[in-house]
């Protein structure tokens, strides 16, 4: 008798209480017992707010792909950017069960600031941008979530970092002329659709004093008497991995940020004594472009055909 005791214990135990702790341990609540986590609600900082609140995971990511991607691109674009912006979502609640949660974020697991996580916009307030055209657009960006539901990015079995961004300048970059991490999955591909982007090419146009001035302002240690700019370093893709300016070495997104650029892939030239900076892309240009994923999508390519394409050698599966 009690040996059947005990297997009934072990039972109950693997099939309903070691779930739940999981469940708990990752900071989900309960909106539902299905055991997938999108059921459940995520725990998320509100950059506006100054808060956390808990919110609903299906919610969440209508919320996010609403602000990441316009409605009216293909549908397929929309579903890759729903397992995207998920398997962000599912990395960062795997950091956060492991005790790694990130400074600033007050206890979240993610947060609504999209130049550290995912750009996030309530239902209410994007309806009201949407005007007439607010219902039809939100169930079409509702469909994409659900019909993707707890699908995500794996890599060796493990949840990949799935970063995005606008456009690319024609090639994504490869994490590691980034960020400095050879990551596998985050390699530089040909993404031909981006040129057709709005958001392709830009430029800023400054006189050499104020170029100099800008970048006295967040750079010590230069010496203008040589050349301005020298020693460009670019990634395959063409990106700016270093350059020295007014003698001192810096990152390529480094110049970006001092002059709000919107990409590192930048040209220089100097001309009756002005400074113009070409730049393509829009975004760091790592892992999938989201108007370059539009194109594919207006191509015919599937979602995981999309994400596969611009993420080398993911597999996708349902958790």
């Amino acid at each position: 008798m009690k040996k059947i005791l005990l297997i009934i214990a072990i039972v109950i135990f693997t099939t309903l209480l070691l779930p739940l702790a999981i469940v708990w341990l990752v900071g989900l609540g309960g909106e539902g017992n299905t055991g997938s986590l999108e059921s459940g609600s995520v725990s998320v900082y509100v950059a506006d707010a100054g808060r956390a609140e808990d919110m609903g995971i299906n919610q969440y990511l209508k919320c996010v792909v609403a602000a990441e991607m316009p409605a009216d691109f293909e549908t397929e674009a929309l579903k890759a950017q729903a397992v995207a912006a998920r398997t962000y979502l599912y990395s960062r609640i795997e950091d956060a069960a492991n005790g790694n949660i990130a400074e600033g974020h007050n206890g979240a697991a993610i947060c609504t600031d999209s130049t550290h996580c995912q750009a996030y916009i309530s239902e209410e307030e994007r309806r009201e941008s949407w005007g007439a055209a607010a219902d039809e657009k939100w169930d079409k960006i509702s469909a994409a979530v659900e019909e993707t539901s707890g699908r995500i990015m794996t890599y060796n079995g493990n949840i990949i970092s799935a970063v995005f961004h606008s456009t690319s300048s024609g090639n994504t970059e490869a994490a590691v002329d980034v960020w400095g991490s050879d990551i596998p999955y985050l390699q530089s591909v040909e993404s031909e659709g981006d040129r057709l982007s709005p958001k392709y090419s830009s430029s800023l146009t400054l006189s050499e004093e104020e170029f100099k001035n800008k970048i006295d302002e967040n750079i010590s240690g230069t010496d203008w008497t040589g050349e301005l700019v020298s020693n460009i370093n670019r990634s395959n893709a063409g990106g700016i991995i270093s350059l020295d300016v007014g003698g001192v070495n810096i990152k390529g997104s480094e110049l970006r940020n001092i002059f709000s650029l919107s990409s590192a892939n930048v040209e220089l030239t100097r001309e009756n004594g002005n400074i113009t900076m070409s730049v393509k892309g829009y975004g760091h240009g790592v892992g999938m472009s989201q108007y370059g994923a539009n194109y594919l999508a207006s191509q015919g390519m599937g979602y995981e055909e999309i994400l596969k394409y611009y993420y080398t050698g993911v597999d996708i599966e349902t958790r």
